[in-house]
């Protein structure tokens, strides 16, 4: 990556400017978790501007002016807090001490809203920052076109768009995986998926797919070899592989799309035992109710305030937004719920044939 570089994620244009070392790995990353497939139009909003630069003197200089100044502890992450504090015109993000995050980044935001990531030399895995960013402001885009946001994976078997929404643990990554093993469906989203404002189609938030041990070892034998669904031995039988966009689309034999027509929603319900799986067609008030515990719009159990990003003015009119794709779905779309318990005998198969009966 020589230059600035633009590039797009969920219909929002991104300028980068890469240090040379880094530019390589920091592109490759970048492509893993880029849809090549039923790319959304632009938004009208400017491009957001991100430097990625490695300063060993810059970063201490940063480092240590931050920890003089008052800060105020922020969490843009459930669970990760950070420090927030201004330096001039500039407000600078620090990960807290000890609390488990790598303390070998900081972020910040100037006056004009360029995003900056300063990395310290030999950062781990310093390519993953600028993803974080880029998905946060990908969360408020779509929020501001007016799309709702959910806690949901997503799929395309064929030109139709499934959702699976849910959460956490609820079996939307082993309802995913059973529509690629078994219907060759492409990956849309993993946990996080936006519906356009008709209720007419499904878009993708780029965030890494976590596949359980269980799940796994469901799958056909030949796709459960295969070297990127490899559990760590430490991790154990309830243990998750964490795989790009890509890497998954590469061991399912798939694509990664960034959005399809919406044709069906997907409620899954695993339990802890060996039920046959079932889909039951939800009437509309039961499909408006369980697909709103899943909704993100205007609130995100994991994204907890806006940083990078600035975040909507007015909570009251994206809560009537949600109010009305969620009516606007439950009216005109099948919503089923799927039931199956997690061990039963060719669980991803029968899994994948309830949905795609469904899909007629």
């Amino acid at each position: 990556m020589t230059g600035l570089q633009v590039v797009h994620f969920g219909g929002h244009r991104f300028t980068l400017d890469v240090d040379r070392v880094f530019a390589a790995d920091q592109l490759a990353h970048l492509t893993d978790f880029s849809a090549t497939l039923d790319r959304v139009g632009d938004c009208e909003h400017p491009p957001t501007s991100i430097t990625v630069r490695h300063d060993a003197g810059l970063f201490t200089d940063r480092l240590e002016r931050l920890a003089e100044l008052p800060s105020r502890t922020v969490v843009p992450f459930r669970g990760e807090p950070y420090h927030l504090a201004q330096i001039g015109d500039v407000t600078w993000w620090r990960p807290s001490h000890g609390a488990g995050r790598a303390e070998d980044h900081l972020y910040a935001r100037d006056r004009a809203g360029r995003v900056h990531i300063l990395l310290r030399p030999g950062a781990e895995r310093g390519e993953r920052y600028l993803m974080r960013a880029i998905r946060e402001a990908v969360l408020r885009c779509t929020q501001d076109r007016g799309w709702t946001v959910f806690h949901a994976a997503a799929a395309a078997v064929g030109d139709r768009g499934v959702l699976l929404a849910g959460t956490s643990g609820a079996g939307k990554t082993t309802v995913l995986s059973a529509l690629a093993a078994h219907a060759g469906a492409d990956l849309i989203a993993a946990d996080r998926a936006a519906i356009a404002e008709h209720a007419n189609r499904v878009i993708g938030v780029p965030l890494s797919v976590r596949i359980g041990a269980g799940t796994i070892g469901a799958l056909p034998p030949a796709l459960a070899a295969d070297h990127r669904l490899a559990v760590p031995k430490e991790l154990g039988a309830g243990g998750k592989v964490a795989l790009t966009p890509v890497e998954f689309a590469a061991a399912f034999a798939v694509a990664v799309r960034e959005s399809a027509p919406l044709a069906l929603v997907v409620l899954p319900r695993l339990t802890d035992d060996q039920q046959p799986p079932g889909a039951d067609l939800l009437d509309r008030y039961t499909a408006r109710r369980q697909l709103a515990a899943a909704c993100c719009t205007p609130h995100d159990e994991d994204w907890l305030e806006p940083w990078l990003a600035p975040g909507p003015t007015n909570s009251a009119n994206m809560q009537s937004q949600a109010d009305q794709l969620l009516d606007a779905v439950a009216d005109t779309l099948p919503v089923v719920r799927v039931t199956a318990g997690v061990h039963c005998p060719d669980l991803l198969h029968r899994l994948a044939d309830c949905v795609l009966g469904r899909l007629g």
